[in-house]
C-alpha cells in the first residue's frame, strides 16, 4: 500500500509539473510539452487516475478513491513549485482555465469531461502496444479542445489556491470532471468489449 501511495503522489506531481509548463508557456506549444507528464507515468508505471480508470476491474474501483487523492497531494506539491516560478503569463493562462471551469455547468463539466477520459485511456492503450504516438498526441488534443482532466484540474485548483483565487465552487467543478473522466475511461472497453485488451 506504501508503494502504491507513493506512485499515486509521484504520479501527480508529474502532472503538475506538465500543468506549470502549460501555464508558463501555454497555446500549442505548451500544450505539446505537457505530454512529458503523461509520457513520464506510463514510463515509470505509476498510479494515474485517468490512466488506470478505463482497465482496474470494476470490483477494484475503490482504489481509485485513494489514487486520486495522492494525484492530489502531488499536484500540490507542484502548485508549490510554481509560487516560485510564477510569471505573468502563469497568471494569465491559470485565470482563463479557472473561468472557464467555473463558468460551466455541471452537464457541461462531465460531458467535456467524458472526452478526456476516453483520449486517455486510448493513449495509455496505445503505449501498452508500443505505440507512443497517442501519448504524444492524445494530451495536446484533450488540452486544445479545453477538455478538463481532474487530475491536471487538481493542479491549476492547487494553484489558485496559493494566490489566493480559490472559490469552494471549484471543489462543485472538480467533482464533475472525475465523474466525467471516469466514464469517458471507460468508454473504450464498454465499446471494445471483449477486443479490449486490458
Amino acid at each position: 500500500m506504501r508503494h502504491f501511495m507513493s506512485m499515486s503522489v509521484y504520479a501527480g506531481l508529474m502532472i503538475g509539473i506538465a500543468g506549470l509548463v502549460y501555464l508558463r508557456v501555454g497555446g500549442l506549444a505548451g500544450a505539446v510539452l505537457f505530454a512529458f507528464g503523461l509520457l513520464s507515468v506510463v514510463m515509470c508505471g505509476a498510479q494515474l487516475y485517468t490512466g488506470k480508470a478505463g482497465y482496474l476491474p470494476y470490483k477494484e474501483s475503490w482504489r481509485l478513491i485513494p489514487m486520486l487523492l495522492g494525484n492530489a497531494v502531488g499536484c500540490l506539491a507542484a502548485a508549490y513549485i510554481a509560487t516560485y516560478v510564477a510569471t505573468d503569463a502563469l497568471h494569465s493562462n491559470l485565470d482563463a482555465i479557472l473561468t472557464s471551469r467555473l463558468a460551466a455547468s455541471w452537464h457541461g463539466l462531465v460531458v467535456t469531461s467524458i472526452g478526456t477520459g476516453m483520449i486517455m485511456t486510448l493513449a495509455v492503450y496505445g503505449a501498452r502496444k508500443g505505440h507512443y504516438l497517442p501519448l504524444l498526441f492524445g494530451v495536446p488534443v484533450f488540452i486544445m479542445c479545453g477538455l478538463p482532466h481532474c487530475v491536471a484540474d487538481a493542479f491549476y485548483y492547487g494553484v489558485a489556491l496559493l494566490f489566493d483565487k480559490a472559490e469552494w465552487s471549484m471543489l462543485g467543478a472538480w467533482a464533475w470532471a472525475i465523474v466525467g473522466n471516469y466514464i469517458g475511461c471507460n468508454l473504450p472497453r464498454w465499446f471494445m468489449g471483449s477486443k479490449f485488451e486490458a
